[in-house]
């Protein structure tokens, strides 16, 4: 995965100043990591906010300080949005080690047609969005694909442990949870549901008829 750079500069200013450097176009940030003494900085937003949407939290990023000509390799980790206006507000850049795994979350991408939802009316149920995977630095990626080719009928499943995992990549989740499956629309359970009702409602009302018959028989019996 090709490397997208980011150049920032050390702050100074901190704390509840930081309003103001948001106010100027730049975003406060931190850079921090095992051999990466904390160090705050400062980011122009645009610039910030075109890298993020590239490169995620999933995609190493070369960030360089000031004038430094080696670029720090990171991950941007705790990125920070307004709940109401979506702008940044704050981002964690932490330094990976390229011998070292790192921890992220790709996408799980979905690909191909569901025949079940194509040809036979169901509706497709994205459960699991991300996955939470460990690798080197070398063998990030941005999202792993899922075929649902194979949902061919009502209740079809993709699980975990039916993901290509890619080279390099350990997956850290429960190989048996769903990812993707294919159910019935509701309007169609919520009429196999009442058809069932009516089914129990008759079989209880022949039962009663019955128990009834009975008491009938043995009350002339004991005339």
């Amino acid at each position: 995965m090709e490397h997208v750079k980011l150049q920032s500069s050390r702050r100074t200013v901190l704390g509840k100043q930081v309003k103001h450097l948001r106010r100027e176009g730049l975003i406060p940030a931190v850079l921090f990591g095992a051999k990466q003494e904390s160090t705050p900085i400062q980011v122009q937003e645009r610039e910030l906010d075109s890298v993020l949407r590239q490169a995620g939290s999933t995609a190493l990023i070369e960030l360089f300080v000031d004038k430094e000509r080696r670029p720090h390799v990171v991950l941007a980790r705790d990125i920070q949005r307004d709940i109401l206006t979506s702008r940044l507000r704050h981002v964690d850049f932490y330094q990976v080690q390229l011998d070292r795994k790192v921890r992220t979350s790709p996408a799980l991408e979905l690909v191909g047609e569901a025949p079940a939802v194509q040809y036979g009316g169901g509706v497709l149920v994205h459960t699991l969005t991300h996955i939470e995977v460990e690798c080197l630095p070398a063998d990030l990626v941005d999202s792993i694909p899922v075929d649902i080719s194979s949902l061919e009928t009502l209740n079809d499943s993709v699980t975990i442990a039916d993901l290509p995992v890619p080279p390099g990549i350990t997956i850290l989740a429960d190989p048996t949870e769903v990812v993707v499956s294919v159910v019935a629309p509701r309007a169609t359970i919520e009429e196999e549901e009442a058809a069932a009702a009516e089914l129990e409602a008759e079989e209880v009302e022949e039962l009663e008829e019955e128990e009834e018959g009975e008491v009938k028989e043995e009350a002339g019996e004991e005339e």
